[in-house]
This record gives structure tokens, sequence and C-alpha cells, in this order.
């Protein structure tokens, strides 16, 4: 597909179907694209797309278009750790997903309480019992 530059003279229709044809590298690319233009109008098209979909891939996205596209934007962080919790309800033993979720508890962001640090950790040893990171956050 061809790149897709959003407007604000598109059908709102058709640039919801043009994102939702996209593969993940082209959902990302199609992100790059539009970002710094439609921020937050590019948060809400895929915001409704997950919410219409209801997939973990759709709210991943979202995360990382606020973690690594709108982090200027007071508040992208908060936004983002939501979003990846959405996506963990629906993709419960993604390791990698709750990984990340566990970084909100590092620097920089420190956004993770204790409690859900060991909450997330807990869940992590149960699909890797031996998982350094999540043992160190238990044993803490």
């Amino acid at each position: 597909m061809e790149e897709y530059k959003l407007s604000r003279f598109s059908p709102h229709n058709e640039i919801l179907d043009y994102i939702m044809a996209l593969d993940e590298d082209g959902v990302t690319a199609f992100m790059m694209n539009n970002f710094e233009d439609y921020g937050i109008y590019l948060l809400t098209l895929l915001e409704e797309i997950a919410k219409k979909e209801n997939t973990a891939f759709w709210y991943i996205k979202l995360g990382v278009l606020c973690t690594a596209f709108l982090t200027h934007l007071e508040g992208a962080t908060f936004s983002a750790l939501y979003y990846y919790n959405k996506a963990h309800e629906l993709e419960p033993r993604d390791i990698s997903l709750i990984n990340g979720i566990l970084s909100f508890g590092e620097a920089p962001d420190y956004i993770l309480t204790e409690e859900q640090k060991k909450h997330y950790a807990t869940k992590l040893l149960e699909l890797e019992p031996e998982n350094e990171k999540a043992l160190a956050i238990i044993n803490s």
C-alpha cells in the first residue's frame, strides 16, 4: 500500500477502513507518518478501532503511540499504561507485554506502585518461574 497521509478532508470511515487493512508494519508506518500533525486525532482513530476489534494488537499500538510518539503530551505515559493493561486483559499470557508493563515501574516513569509491580511480577512468574526481574521485584 502507498503511504497514506491523513487529511482533515478524508472521510472518517475511509481512514478507519484503510488503517484496519494494514499489517503490523503498515500500522506502525502510518503512525509515524501522521503523529506529528494528527496526534490526538490519530489516538482517537486507533482507540475507535481497538474498541471495535477488541484485540490486544490495537491496544498495544495505542500504547506504542503514547510512549513513542506522544510523550510530549501530559499524561501520555499514564494513557500508555492503561492501553497496555487493556492488552494484557486480552492476552494475559503475553510475556513481553507483562515485561513492558513492569517497565513502567522503572526509571524514568516510576508510575507503578510497589503493589502493582508485585502483581505483575507474580503474573510473570506464573509463566516464567525463573524470571530474574520478577523474582527481584517479589523479593524486594
